[in-house]
Order: structure tokens, then C-alpha cells, then sequence
């Protein structure tokens, strides 16, 4: 039954970051131009709505309204604020290779590492192996060059809130709630806090912004974040953050074939290096 658990959460943070991995693909399509701080609280509000519906068909409302007093849930909230808005600054400032590269390069570090320092257990040697090899995969992947220092910090800051709400979310999966229960509170109060950006979402008022609005909050976050929560009571937090590598392949991938963009050899290696990683961790764990 472990091992069967194991293998489901494996699975599950596999397809919520290929989920993930259209948010960039989906606003280019859609509303290229729309305010990232706006579209990142439209994000959170559709995508928390559609988890409470989740949990309320459940039967989980009591749990999560529970954990809205939990002091760990409300750090957690902060760090799901600070993820969707830094990442979009990151991006926006630097483009999208090198702030993904940033973001998701740092999130494994600094997740193992947080997770270790509060006593969720040391990821391992092959987990920093592993990781090592994901991360030369995303350099070869998305180049390298001149960056803005303002989106570089952004995108660093967009890593330590992943890093914060993934391993406090695995802590509070491992106290006996459930995972959806916990990712709901905290995406709540997460939206909560976005919610003043909300004044400047008049892309929203649009075929195309209701269609990006939908997507991103149902799809690549209520969704995703459901397949997420799969991983968080059996994976330990650098592994999940190892894992989430596979968001931007997905993001390469789709945009060469929506948008037209081209890879270069290097870029198809960097892709085989990070799936070979995400092998590895997922043999691993199995």
C-alpha cells in the first residue's frame, strides 16, 4: 500500500507540473499583455474557488476551516502569494527562459534544504545528483545571457515561497490532514492576499481573458494543485521540487509547437538530461 502511494504521488506532481508547465504558453495566447501581479491574483481566486468546491464535495470543509487557525497554513498562504506573483515579475523582467531557469532551477535546493532544516529528513545523495543533472538539463535548455537584477531576485523570491509552502504543506499532510484540505487553506488566504491586484484585471473583461482566467485557475492551478497534493504526505519536499523539473520541458515543448519557437540541439539534450533526472528520483522514491 506504501509503495503504492508513493508511486501515485510520484505521478501526481509529474502531472501537475505538466499542467504547470502552460501557464506561460496560455497568457502568450491569450493575453500577452496583461498585468503579471493581476493575473496571478485572477489565478489564485478562480483556482481557490474551484478547491473549496473540491473539499466541500469531499466532505473536507471542516479540516480546512481547521487549519485556517493553524499558524503554519497562514506561512504557507504567504509563500502561494509570493510564488504566482514573483514568478510572473521573474519572467516578465527577465524572460521566460532565464526567470524559469532561476525560479525552478533554485526550488530544489532550496526546498531539500528547508525540508532537512525542519526535520522532514535529508534528500540524499541521489537526490542531489539527480538534481545536479536537472538543473545542468535547464541550463542547456534555456541558455544563458544578461538578465535584470530586479527579475532575477524576483525569480529567487518566487523559489523560497515554492520552497515554504511545499515542504509546510508536506509537514501538515504528515500531522493527519489531508493534502487537498491543506493546499485549499492556504490558496484561500493566499488569495486573499492577491486580492487588491484585482483592481488592475480589466484584461479579464474579454473572450480571451475569461478563457485565460478559466484555464489558469481551474486547470493549471485547482487541478494541478490536486495532483500536487498527491506528493506532499509521501515525498519528501526536494523530491517534489526535483520532480516539478518537468514543468519546463512542458513549457519548452509547447512552445514549439503553439508559438513557433525553435530548440537547438543543446536544448533537446538539456531535455534529456532533466526527464533522465526525473527518472532517477522517480526510481528512487520507488
Amino acid at each position: 500500500m506504501t509503495r503504492d502511494r508513493t508511486l501515485l504521488g510520484v505521478g501526481g506532481v509529474l502531472g501537475a507540473a505538466a499542467l504547470f508547465s502552460t501557464s506561460g504558453t496560455a497568457k502568450a495566447l491569450l493575453e500577452p499583455d496583461a498585468w503579471p501581479p493581476s493575473v496571478a491574483a485572477v489565478r489564485l481566486a478562480v483556482g481557490s474557488l474551484g478547491m473549496v468546491a473540491f473539499v466541500a464535495w469531499r466532505g473536507l470543509g471542516p479540516d480546512a476551516l481547521t487549519l485556517l487557525r493553524r499558524p503554519l497554513v497562514w506561512l504557507m498562504a504567504v509563500g502561494v502569494a509570493g510564488y504566482q506573483g514573483f514568478f510572473f515579475i521573474g519572467v516578465q523582467l527577465t524572460g521566460v527562459a532565464t526567470g524559469t531557469l532561476i525560479a525552478l532551477g533554485s526550488a530544489p535546493f532550496l526546498a531539500g534544504t528547508l525540508g532537512w532544516f525542519v526535520g522532514e529528513g535529508a534528500p540524499g545523495w541521489v537526490w542531489a545528483g539527480a538534481t545536479a543533472v536537472g538543473i545542468a538539463g535547464l541550463v542547456l535548455l534555456t541558455g544563458s545571457g544578461d538578465a535584470d537584477l530586479v527579475g532575477v531576485f524576483a525569480a529567487l523570491g518566487a523559489a523560497a515561497s515554492y520552497a515554504v509552502y511545499t515542504v509546510f504543506g508536506a509537514r501538515l499532510s504528515r500531522d493527519g490532514h489531508d493534502a487537498s484540505a491543506v493546499l485549499t487553506a492556504a490558496f484561500v488566504l493566499g488569495a486573499v492576499l492577491l486580492a487588491p491586484f484585482l483592481a488592475r484585471a480589466d484584461w479579464l473583461f474579454s473572450v480571451s481573458g475569461v478563457a485565460l482566467a478559466a484555464w489558469l485557475g481551474l486547470a493549471a492551478t485547482t487541478a494541478a494543485y490536486l495532483l500536487f497534493g498527491l506528493g506532499l504526505p509521501v515525498l519528501q519536499p526536494g523530491h517534489i521540487a526535483t520532480l516539478t523539473l518537468l514543468e519546463p520541458v512542458g513549457a519548452t515543448l509547447w512552445g514549439v509547437l503553439l508559438l513557433g519557437e525553435r530548440l537547438s540541439a543543446s536544448g533537446w539534450f538539456g531535455c534529456t538530461l532533466i526527464l533522465g533526472a526525473l527518472l532517477v528520483v522517480g526510481v528512487r522514491e520507488r
